[in-house]
């Protein structure tokens, strides 16, 4: 996967995210926010880390 398409994912599960943090913190709800701050964090790390880079084979 390149990067410019780790980003655009990042960025759009980013955004659903925070929707529903906004959501869960307008209304009081605490443990529920936590829980989304680490699976997100955790779901940068992976992008990041864990999916490996495309790399285009070399032509000779």
């Amino acid at each position: 996967m390149t990067w410019r398409t780790k980003i655009r994912i990042m960025v759009m599960v980013t955004i659903l995210m925070s929707i529903g943090f906004y959501i869960m913190f307008s209304k009081n709800l605490i443990v529920p926010c936590i829980v989304l701050g680490c699976v997100w964090l955790f779901h940068i790390l992976y992008f990041c880390l864990g999916v490996k880079k495309y790399v285009p084979d070399k032509e000779v």
